[in-house]
């Protein structure tokens, strides 16, 4: 389990940096700001799996709060450098502060599902 959950939040960081630097010609085609709902979930799940690697892998050293602050400063600031690396990088992508803003709501919803998964997370944490 605890592998398991090592190499999806691994994976997960790596399939989010791969699919907002792919070029992707088409993206001007899509309505106006139709991405973000895609922004809200990705950061939600990165906020929670970062937080799960943070709070129960590393028992000893994090409690809750600061496990959530971790997870939550890592997903903006990565949020943050995947945007100027796309800016920087890609010709069919740019630099969206609406981006930004749009992964900032999902580290909100991030930070909701983690504290309506306390009760379980705390259970999981002592059984590890």
């Amino acid at each position: 389990m605890v592998n398991l959950l090592k190499i999806a939040v691994y994976l997960y960081t790596a399939f989010i940096a791969s699919i907002c630097l792919m070029p992707m010609p088409h993206i001007s085609d899509a309505p106006e700001d139709s991405d973000k709902i895609v922004h809200l979930l990705a950061y939600a799940v990165f906020v929670s799996l970062w937080f799960l690697f943070f709070y129960v892998l590393k028992q000893k050293k994090d409690n809750f709060s600061r496990a959530l602050i971790k997870s939550c400063s890592l997903a903006l600031i990565y949020g943050i450098i995947i945007e100027i690396l796309q800016g920087e990088l890609t010709t069919s992508r740019s630099a969206d502060f609406k981006d930004v803003l749009a992964n900032s709501v999902g580290i909100l919803i991030g930070i909701l599902i983690v504290f309506l998964a306390k009760p379980q997370l705390n259970a999981l944490k002592s059984k590890l």
